[in-house]
């Protein structure tokens, strides 16, 4: 009666883990599906907004054109997602999802403007409501431990 009782609570614990593990890789996929195929080579900038002609959206871009140079040193690319349309700036062969994915995966309503910097491990490191100067974004990168040994290579 024993060996039964084991052998079910076994199962029991078995069909546990099966869940668990089934949860952890089906967040570890929402994630991938930010479409950032080249973890470790590179930082993203999303730059959401609802539509082209967005006060933060213009302000936004202004201020990062003239920040050319410290977004390529920081291996950093601009992905905006403005309505439909997802665009990465420098243009890479980078697949990314859908915008309504994007927004779906980083909780961003489609009538919101938002900056959200994610790292070269794939997690979100700073998340903002409006424009962010480029020396903001690049003192959050430069604090980074991966950013600091990229220093020390150089």
């Amino acid at each position: 009666m024993r060996k039964k009782t084991m052998s079910i609570s076994s199962w029991v614990l078995f069909f546990l883990c099966c869940a668990l593990l089934g949860k952890a890789q089906s967040a570890e996929s929402d994630h991938s599906k930010i479409g950032l195929m080249d973890k470790g080579k590179h930082r993203f900038l999303l730059i959401f907004a609802p539509d082209s002609q967005n006060e933060f959206l213009l302000e936004q871009d202004k201020m990062l054109r003239q920040a050319h140079l410290g977004l390529s040193e920081r291996d950093l690319l601009v992905v905006q997602v403005v309505e439909n349309n997802v665009e990465i700036n420098p243009h890479v062969k980078e697949e990314m999802p859908p915008a309504a994915s994007l927004r779906q995966t980083y909780k961003i309503n489609p009538a919101q403007f938002a900056v959200i910097l994610v790292g070269k491990d794939g997690t979100e490191k700073y998340r903002a409501a409006h424009a962010q100067a480029p020396a903001v974004l690049f003192d959050i990168i430069d604090s980074m431990p991966m950013r600091q040994h990229e220093k020390r290579s150089e």
